[in-house]
């Protein structure tokens, strides 16, 4: 949603959320029609101290530490890295309209004013009219996250929200079967949940994990989708 620079042929995916701080490692697989990537390095750290608490960094201190080893660790310093922000500050909401090509000012939300904001069109409303995905946050924690990278020493390419990643994730396993009439059907079965339409098998099945990673994909899974969405939406 935010992109900064772009591109190479792996990727570092840091995903928040105010629970945990997910690193990963992607890399394309070639010549493969199943599995999307291969995961070449992985950690999930909880946050307990409310390190991330309401989606802001309050302790870049820690942050930048888990951070920082984890591109240590795996030789990052160079590497391409995309971040996803999910909490109750980051502004996420389906809204459905009559057009199917409105304008910036014909969402009539409050909740925008002081947000750094954009929208994407998903596809028809079952509802009546057409659906569309609507995220912003403010702009001054949109710099903190600027700020954390850098600190982090960390080439930023794109910052996006963690529900955003869910919907490129949804589209991409989806393939050239992707149909956004079946995208409107979905929406409604899962109560408009967008974490919903991704289940555990399509994460698992996505994934190429070499013999000499250790994690427990079926554990793993629920954090791995923010990271495969962001992966796949910059790969794409």
């Amino acid at each position: 949603m935010w992109p900064f620079n772009r591109k190479k042929h792996k990727l570092f995916t840091i995903s928040l959320t105010p629970q945990n701080i997910t690193c990963t490692v992607l890399k394309r697989k070639k010549n493969s029609s199943k599995q999307a990537c291969r995961l070449l390095a992985y950690e999930r750290t909880p946050l307990k101290q409310l390190e991330f608490a309401q989606a802001i960094p309050f302790n870049l201190t820690v942050l930048k530490k888990i951070i920082g080893d984890f591109v240590k660790k795996n030789q990052l310093e160079t590497t391409e890295s995309v971040l996803s922000i999910s909490g109750p500050r980051v502004f996420e909401k389906i809204v459905t309209l009559a057009k199917s090509h409105p304008k910036k000012e014909e969402f009539n939300l409050p909740e925008l004013e002081t947000l750094h904001w954009d929208f994407l069109y998903l596809c028809p409303s079952a509802k009546n009219g057409f659906d569309f995905f609507v995220c912003g946050m403010k702009p001054y924690h949109l710099f903190s996250y600027q700020l954390l990278a850098h600190h982090c020493g960390i080439q930023l390419s794109t910052l996006t929200t963690g529900k955003l990643a869910h919907l490129h994730l949804y589209k991409h396993l989806q393939a050239d079967g992707f149909r956004q009439a079946k995208l409107s059907l979905d929406l409604l079965a899962q109560r408009y949940d967008l974490e919903a339409l991704l289940t555990e098998k399509d994460i698992i099945n996505a994934i190429d994990l070499p013999s000499e990673t250790s994690v427990d994909l079926q554990k793993e899974y629920p954090f791995l989708k923010s990271s495969l969405g962001l992966f796949l939406s910059e790969r794409s």
